[in-house]
């Protein structure tokens, strides 16, 4: 048995694993035992990916399509078809969708093929939207856009906030070590609208109402400013803006946020009093579709920042992302809202996301390019289909390929070298293990060579050349070499003349500035039910979410896991508090129709007390009804962070 170290590519935690190579190819894998954040431990999906690394649906050429059908050509002809089917058009008209699995290195040359040589800014990733809103916050309060705390000190904190989505299933290893470290006598809250697994395990839920988060958050920052617990000698050395802060708090009323949280004055109290008395605190959210919206984010942020926790040891505001390299891919600027840095893109550099394009009527967007893509997209089916040119670039057989023009293969992660960056901002080198099927290139390279088709002459040779560009485009980067990532399991980021080794977290006494409070904006309210909707409906992820994505349907245990639920649920369902069921005449697995003023769908019931009553909740990812009925309600997917609609629920 030969084992090669690496790194799980399916969340953001970036666990390190031991892979069993034999036969060229991947047969089995095992925890590492010394990683510094998985500690041995690997999810169910992490223990299973060799399932993926093995699997038969592979794309093995490059196929062009031809009277309607697909057809095996040769790599220089389907590189000569992508390169004059996008340079075809003006850079308006084209995008490219980036993969948030891809490697720093494929990401930044797609980057640079969509902005220096297509001459477009329209690229994006469609993934943890709620991130690129992280960023944003970070950005403006720390000028550190990513986590500020890290998940190796997650045992130091006294006091840990977990807000929103279920840490605990999305990314099961960093909720493994909250719970961990509430264990071992840390004080474990939860803020959500929703029981969610970490939830259960924390010492104090408070559940809010749908849409309270926000509120929630500028009532307990009012709490700790108006009692006088804000770390005055803290703010004073670090921070610039608190007057302002404490302004805007003073034209709240406490009873009016409570009321719309759903929680008590007390409550609220208690938690500020404890956050500002806590020697160390860390505060969690996911980036995802369940995650939080801006205003959220920046309230959250100043919460913490006017409690003096942040830049401390053991402290920061910590959000986690989804998919295994999404930091590394704002990091290298493969998002309209942020170029390589990442820096806010203004002006003619700021884009649209190719769903955004593709949501406008009519579509300005005649040529895409998409790499390893799950199925979301294709819900514009009608729009893709009329488009001049599209190219598919990836691993493995997907839906979208019905789409495509041209596909062009590219090896997996395990078939070439590349880095990835995970949410505490670890650059962590994955070497090849095996090697790629034969005539199957990086997609780094495959986007070098549609640039060279269109003229332009990359000088980058390998894998490594690759990251030296990205050293010398994003400062966070500049000391990061391959050999130097080889000597452990990666470096934090900053990594730079002035932190070699890397930066495990944020530090505020060698910030280069001052922290900033970050404006939360105008409240929007909050949903209020009626008497024809008299359900407040939420939409999110759950652990089956999974079940929808692409790379998930070639692995066997973890798809058979992660679809159990759906055996009883096979249509979709919407969760009811059992007192709603009863008063509805419905048991589980009941038939309802769910209506709202835009539009209704037809799922089943599943009697959960993770809801309260007067409330449902639907994971959107079940069946193509429920996204589709949530458009049509006027649910914008990509920002449902803690929003709800009302509806009302009929037997049958």
């Amino acid at each position: 048995m030969s084992t090669r170290t690496g790194i799980c590519n399916f969340c953001g935690t970036g666990c390190g694993h031991l892979l069993d190579v034999a036969g060229g190819a991947v047969r089995g894998v095992f925890a590492s035992p010394d990683h510094p954040v998985s500690r041995g431990r690997l999810c169910v999906r992490g223990w299973h990916i060799h399932e993926l690394l093995s699997t038969r649906e592979r794309i093995l050429a490059p196929l062009m399509r031809r009277n309607g059908r697909l057809e095996p050509v040769s790599y220089e002809e389907a590189i000569a078809a992508a390169a004059d089917g996008l340079g075809r058009h003006a850079g308006n008209e084209v995008a490219c969708l980036a993969s948030p699995r891809a490697s720093n290195e494929d990401n930044h040359n797609l980057t640079k093929l969509a902005r220096t040589v297509l001459g477009t800014p329209n690229i994006g990733l469609s993934s943890d939207q709620g991130h690129g809103d992280a960023v944003d916050v970070l950005l403006e309060g720390a000028g550190f856009p990513a986590m500020l705390g890290a998940l190796t000190e997650i045992r130091d904190a006294r006091l840990i906030l977990v807000v929103g989505g279920d840490i605990a299933r999305l990314n099961p290893i960093v909720g493994s070590e909250i719970h961990r470290a509430a264990r071992a006598g840390a004080e474990l809250v939860t803020l959500s609208s929703r029981s969610t697994q970490i939830a259960k395990l924390s010492g104090r839920h408070l559940w809010t109402r749908p849409g309270g988060l926000r509120p929630a958050l500028a009532a307990l920052a009012k709490i700790l400013v108006e009692r006088g617990w804000h770390d005055a000698a803290f703010l004073r050395d670090r921070a610039e803006g608190f007057d302002d802060f404490a302004r805007a708090l003073a034209g709240l009323d406490l009873a009016d946020l409570a009321a719309a949280s759903g929680l008590e004055p007390a409550g609220l109290e208690d938690l500020a009093r404890r956050l500002a008395q806590a020697p160390s605190a860390m505060a969690f959210f996911t980036t995802g579709l369940a995650g939080l919206d801006r205003a959220s984010t920046a309230l959250l942020f100043d919460l913490f920042l006017a409690a003096g926790k942040i830049g401390r040891d053991g402290c920061g505001v910590n959000p986690v992302t989804g998919i295994c390299n999404i930091v590394g891919s704002y990091d290298v600027g493969a998002t309209p809202r942020f170029l390589a840095g990442p820096r806010r893109a203004e002006g003619p550099a700021a884009g649209r996301t190719p769903r955004e394009l593709l949501a406008l009527e009519p579509t300005p967007l005649r040529a895409l390019l998409v790499a390893d893509r799950d199925e979301e997209i294709v819900r514009h089916a009608a729009k893709l289909q009329a488009l001049d040119c599209v190219v598919y670039v990836g691993a493995y057989e997907n839906p979208f390929t019905e789409f495509a023009h041209v596909v062009i293969p590219a090896a997996t992660f395990a078939e070439t070298d590349g880095t990835y960056t995970n949410a505490e901002r670890r650059i962590q080198l994955n070497r090849r293990k095996v090697e790629p099927p034969a005539g199957v290139h990086p997609a780094w390279r495959v986007y070098a060579d549609i640039a060279a088709r269109r003229g332009a002459a990359w000088p980058a040779a390998s894998a490594e050349d690759v990251m030296l560009e990205i050293a010398a485009t994003v400062p966070a980067y500049a000391a990061v070499t391959y050999a130097g990532l080889e000597k452990g399991f990666g470096l934090q980021w900053p990594v730079d003349a002035a932190h070699p080794a890397g930066a495990v977290r944020f530090d505020a006494a060698a910030a280069p500035r001052r922290l900033r409070f970050v404006p939360a904006g105008a409240d929007p309210g909050v949903p209020a039910v009626s008497k024809d909707f008299p359900f407040l409906l939420m939409a999110g992820k759950a652990n089956y979410f999974w079940h929808r994505n692409n790379i998930m349907k070639k692995t066997r245990i973890p798809r058979r896991e992660y679809n159990a639920l759906l055996l009883l649920y096979p249509q979709g369902f919407v969760e009811l508090a059992a007192s709603d069921a009863k008063a509805l005449g419905v048991r589980d697995r009941a038939p309802v129709k769910v209506v709202a003023a835009g539009g209704s769908m037809r799922v089943a019931v599943r009697i959960s007390a993770d809801v309260k009553p007067g409330t449902a909740f639907v994971p959107y990812f079940i069946e193509d009804m429920v996204p589709g009925f949530l458009n049509a309600a006027g649910v914008t997917i990509d920002e449902d962070q803690d929003s709800a609609i009302p509806v009302r629920i009929e037997k049958g």
